[in-house]
């Protein structure tokens, strides 16, 4: 449902998707539109109260966007070819992290639109985004010690990112080609 709201003369206008989750969620994509999710238990006035409090933040990335030259994606492999090369970066991380103790994973595929990639460290679950297609293969590499990682470090703190760059140091170059590709 296309909701809008009125600030400082200008109109936002964002796409309303009902789902089972804990909290209002808002997404500005590279094209301008702006996605909104929230629980069916939470009332239109609070979420626009939500997109009205967050407004100065939307139009600065709507700006940002704006500006910002739409380069078509390239697609670095086939579905088939990234599969193929997640498991064996996978196999080629592993031995690192079996000598910490963690057991070789279950890996999993599929599209995500907000992530590149999952870890279900309780369920030894990896779970790749099949748009990693798109990225060429260094940061499918980080992508992979990243999640792998996560089995030892559970969040995004700082120890998290020391462990990391113990494996991948040039972690941060790769995060910031990845946020340029458009997955959306």
């Amino acid at each position: 449902m296309i909701r809008e709201i009125i600030f400082k003369d200008n109109i936002i206008q964002y796409n309303l998707q009902y789902k089972n989750v804990k909290n209002i969620n808002m997404r500005i994509k590279p094209d301008g539109s702006i996605n909104v999710s929230a629980n069916r238990r939470v009332s239109q006035k609070v979420i626009d109260d939500f997109i009205n409090s967050k407004a100065d933040f939307i139009l600065r990335a709507l700006e940002k966007y704006k500006n910002r030259p739409i380069a078509e994606q390239k697609q670095y492999y086939t579905e088939d070819e990234v599969k193929e090369l997640i498991i064996l970066l996978c196999n080629k991380a592993y031995p690192y992290y079996e000598t910490r103790g963690i057991r070789y994973p279950e890996i999993k595929f599929r599209k995500m639109v907000s992530r590149w990639g999952s870890c279900h460290s309780q369920n030894g679950i990896l779970t790749f985004n099949m748009n990693l297609m798109y990225a060429p293969m260094e940061c499918i590499e980080y992508v992979v010690w990243h999640e792998f990682t996560h089995f030892l470090q559970p969040n995004h703190s700082s120890k998290f990112y020391d462990e990391l760059a113990k494996v991948y140091p040039n972690w941060n170059e790769c995060r910031k080609k990845l946020k340029d590709i458009n997955i959306r």
